[in-house]
């Protein structure tokens, strides 16, 4: 025999989701001539549509609302998110502290972040088929004979492990020419700089700031506050490794344009041309602060691709969060504040994974060139960067193994 859940059962249900989903509760048969109905907006199809009875789905809440409303609280990703957390913090030095415990909490939070991807907590919700693009599978032919001639010559005159004017034109032009070639026009729209221009040139200005800016102002300042706050004093001093920096940007200014810098097991070039930069535009010197300047510059850039690496997965509230955690975060004003090369990895990655991500869900051919741009970029940054072209071709596979690529693979591929 059947019996019918009553209201303690249900309210119990609410109480404990962990039990599962709370009991349906079947709707109630609307009888002819009757004016009062509860239940689901499906029983709505069986009432007649008068203007008297004013009756819109609109105006009702209904069972199955209050079902999602519960179920969309995330309660086992945030318990994941508190697990991992205590179990870092039971991993920090003290007396009597071993790694079991954190051990222990790091498996709980590992299995609650499973549980809860079962659960579709972590859903992403597909773009809609007006945003993703069919790839005309255009090239323009031109640009990519200069391009390919101009890579062939780059090549060969790249030899010596020196930058120079005539390879350092002909690799810079290679890569324009090439992007050329498949880059994709842009429908016609009115350009930020026209914006701009109306602005100014308009009989007044009229500067308005929504309360979304404002929390992102407000997000950024807290950010710039944490990565610049007596970042003379901390770090007091340097060790080795950045005295052989400054070594190798001496080096730069008296005219070795190396390509790779042999000091100190081998370094990429970019922080070396980066703080030579900082030097000539700031007067700061071969200090310290010179290299502490263009990893904290490096670190505050870093975070917009961050805010705009949450949007594009989820919405623009995760990626303000995004960028208020990373932006107050320990290790990230560490690796900002150190002046090594450890801030540059998130300073590629981070606009590499979102122009993939983007390109990946419009089905946008330029999203993959910026992509592409900042990974090569990234791979003149820091050696661990060069684990990210493989992660690259781990997240387009994955793509093309989910349902959301259905009518795009081949175009993917491509």
């Amino acid at each position: 025999m059947n019996q019918e859940p009553t209201v303690l059962d249900y309210v119990k249900a609410l109480l404990t989701p962990w039990r599962g989903a709370p009991p349906a509760i079947p709707p109630v048969d609307v009888e002819d001539g009757g004016d009062i109905y509860y239940g689901s907006n499906s029983a709505l199809e069986g009432i007649p549509q008068e203007e008297d009875h004013e009756l819109s789905e609109e105006k009702w809440t209904t069972v199955d609302e209050v079902v999602i409303g519960v179920k969309s609280v995330p309660w086992r990703t945030f318990s994941a998110l508190g697990l991992g957390l205590m179990a870092q913090l039971s991993l920090e030095p003290g007396p009597g502290r071993t790694w079991g415990l954190g051990l222990g909490l790091y498996i709980l939070a590992a299995a609650m972040a499973i549980w809860a991807n079962i659960r579709g907590e972590w859903e992403i919700h597909p773009y809609p088929s007006v945003l993703q693009h069919k790839d005309p599978l255009s090239v323009h032919q031109v640009y990519l004979w200069i391009g390919l001639v101009s890579g062939l010559l780059a090549f060969m005159t790249f030899g010596g492990n020196r930058f120079t004017l005539l390879n350092t034109a002909l690799w810079l032009s290679a890569i324009a020419f090439t992007v050329l070639a498949f880059w994709l026009p842009i429908p016609e729209r009115t350009s930020w700089w026209s914006k701009l221009r109306e602005k100014f040139t308009g009989r007044g200005l009229e500067i308005r700031i929504s309360r979304w800016t404002l929390f992102l102002l407000i997000a950024a300042a807290v950010a710039i506050f944490f990565r610049f706050y007596r970042l003379w004093e901390v770090p007091p001093e340097m060790v080795s490794d950045h005295a052989e920096k400054i070594l190798d940007i001496w080096d730069v200014t008296q005219g070795e344009m190396s390509i790779f810098f042999p000091r100190n097991t081998g370094r990429e070039a970019f922080q070396m041309y980066l703080t030579a930069l900082v030097i000539k535009l700031f007067g700061t010197g071969f200090t310290f602060d010179s290299l502490k300047i263009g990893t904290a510059l490096s670190g505050l850039v870093t975070l917009p691709f961050i805010y705009l690496l949450g949007k594009e997965i989820a919405n623009k509230r995760v990626g303000l969060f995004a960028l208020l955690f990373a932006g107050i975060a320990y290790w990230p004003n560490v690796i900002s504040r150190v002046a090594l090369r450890f801030t540059i990895y998130p300073l590629f990655v981070a606009p590499t994974l979102f122009f993939l991500i983007r390109g990946i869900r419009r089905s946008n051919r330029n999203d993959f060139i910026l992509a592409g741009l900042t990974l090569g970029l990234g791979l003149h940054g820091y050696t661990p960067f060069r684990i990210v072209p493989i992660v690259i071709v781990v997240a387009v596979g994955l793509y093309l193994l989910h349902s959301q690529s259905k009518g795009y693979r081949k175009q993917t591929l491509r």
